[in-house]
């Protein structure tokens, strides 16, 4: 990166989820860049490669075997580099890009976490982040159950956490599970959240 690629004072890193740079992690990119923050969308799989949903399981073990949630060590490094050139840093995930993210809260070059169904967080509860961090989960969670994890979560200082009515996968329009309603609903929640930060930089 070059300083002639930093337009704003906050930059935004979107961790995808399993599938790679989708549509669904497009729109969030459009979303944060049309809010003015400089994005940068990780290509976690390489060669901007991304899995339709129909190859799920595939795209599970490729993450699982090439990727994994210790890869938020590389992203921590990259997150330290872009620190020099923003006053903020703000990291949004969805889904396994959503527990990498929360692994990063406690890194000082942090600004801010966005999360949206992060299920395995509930396997890193020990994590004490060190920004704010808004938790979007859905009420309905095949692998867990929802309520006394985000009760431990809402224990903690700086975490807002919301558990939506829906589905894993609520606010993905292309998905199975989307809910519209708990979508807007988030939307609107994650402005409130950015709103926040940026009165707080001030």
């Amino acid at each position: 990166m070059n300083k002639e690629t930093v337009k704003a004072a906050t930059a935004i890193i979107i961790i995808p989820e399993i599938y790679g740079i989708n549509r669904y992690i497009k729109d969030w990119t459009a979303f944060f860049s049309g809010r003015g923050y400089d994005v940068y969308c990780l290509d976690l799989i390489g060669n901007k490669h991304s899995f339709s949903y129909a190859e799920e399981g595939a795209a599970y073990l490729n993450f699982r075997e090439k990727i994994s949630f210790d890869c938020s060590e590389e992203v921590a490094v990259y997150l330290r580099e872009l620190k020099n050139n923003y006053s903020q840093i703000i990291v949004f995930g969805s889904s396994v890009g959503a527990t990498i993210a929360w692994r990063l809260t406690e890194n000082s070059c942090c600004d801010g976490m966005i999360g949206y169904y992060g299920s395995r967080i509930r396997e890193y509860l020990d994590v004490k982040p060190s920004c704010p961090c808004l938790l979007l989960f859905a009420e309905n969670e095949e692998s867990f159950n929802v309520k006394p994890i985000c009760q431990q979560l809402m224990s903690k200082d700086l975490i807002e956490v919301a558990v939506l009515p829906g589905k894993h996968g609520f606010a993905d329009p292309d998905g199975n599970n989307y809910y519209r309603e708990s979508c807007k609903k988030a939307r609107d929640m994650v402005e409130y959240f950015l709103n926040k930060i940026e009165k707080g930089a001030k």
